[in-house]
């Protein structure tokens, strides 16, 4: 079906039911867990996970041990099946997160960008318009000036960085194109063409990283390791598929902030060529046992 044929509920929960996401009609079952999916004004939908039975993560489940990250896990898994083909969450609740649909096909880049926005950057309170833009994508920031210059200082840019995007600052007259979001300037992203494996590992290290301390903004710096980062000696290949990770961190931070969690998550963090830059070192997969 086509966007125009269906109602967004329907595409919704097409979208969910093929990544084995199951959708649920009607009362919940008692013990019951998956998603329901509600109208919401102006096209839009809210995604609700169903937990013991129950919708939102203040009610009755949160009283098992482990149902609040259960129904945080479960949140996250339907924001990114539905973000992956161009929906943009449009407002965060206790219940569960309200989306719109594109209104039709979405350039690759563009869908690629809000992909990359909403699972690794987005907090509630940021919303992303994302563009064409003369060949690549242009992301504007919806809110004030404080509410847009913390959301692409510390989390679009990480996001996009971690993703391996080329980012570019355009400075444009105030209040242009939209006087009611005060824009001053806008993002121009392209996406990573080539280290694909790699820019991947950098999506999941910062997702693990930030399921354990919610946001990690600058403090952490990733892309695929070359073969002048690893130590001499190093074979030809070493490189591929691991990444050069820099923690610059907050003062009251050691350079070895997030290792023990790192390495509890199967991840090692090798030396670097200079060995004396502590906060730079090189991130690969554990070798399997």
């Amino acid at each position: 079906m086509s966007v125009q044929q269906s109602s967004p509920v329907v595409l919704a929960t097409q979208i969910l039911s093929a990544a084995s996401l199951p959708v649920i009609d009607g009362t919940p079952p008692e013990g019951s867990r998956g998603y329901q999916v509600r109208e919401e004004k102006g096209g839009m939908v809210m995604v609700l996970p169903v937990l013991d039975g129950r919708t939102g993560p203040h009610m009755g489940a949160v009283f098992r041990a482990r149902a609040q990250d259960e129904w945080r896990t479960m949140n996250r898994a339907a924001r990114d099946v539905l973000t992956a083909e161009g929906w943009q969450r449009t407002e965060y609740t206790w219940d569960g997160d309200v989306f719109r649909a594109p209104g039709g096909p979405l350039d690759p880049m563009v869908k690629e960008t809000i992909h990359v926005l909403e699972r690794d950057g987005s907090p509630g309170y940021a919303l992303f318009d994302v563009t064409p833009y003369a060949g690549a994508v242009r992301i504007d920031v919806v809110g004030g000036w404080n509410c847009r210059q913390l959301s692409i200082s510390d989390v679009a840019r990480p996001a996009l960085y971690a993703a391996g995007f080329d980012v570019e600052t355009v400075h444009e007259g105030e209040g242009a194109e939209r006087p009611e979001w005060g824009t001053l300037h806008h993002l121009v992203v392209r996406p990573p063409v080539e280290r694909r494996e790699e820019w991947a590992l950098a999506h999941t290290v910062r997702r693990f990283l930030q399921s354990e301390y919610t946001h990690i903004g600058w403090e952490v710096h990733m892309r695929p390791a070359l073969p002048e980062h690893l130590p001499e000696g190093s074979a030809p290949d070493a490189h591929l598929g691991a990444l050069l990770y820099q923690f610059n961190g907050h003062a009251v931070h050691h350079s070895r902030a997030y290792d023990y969690e790192l390495r509890r998550a199967g991840y090692e963090l090798q030396p670097s060529r200079h060995p004396w830059w502590r906060n730079i070192r090189i991130l690969r997969p554990a070798a399997a046992a």
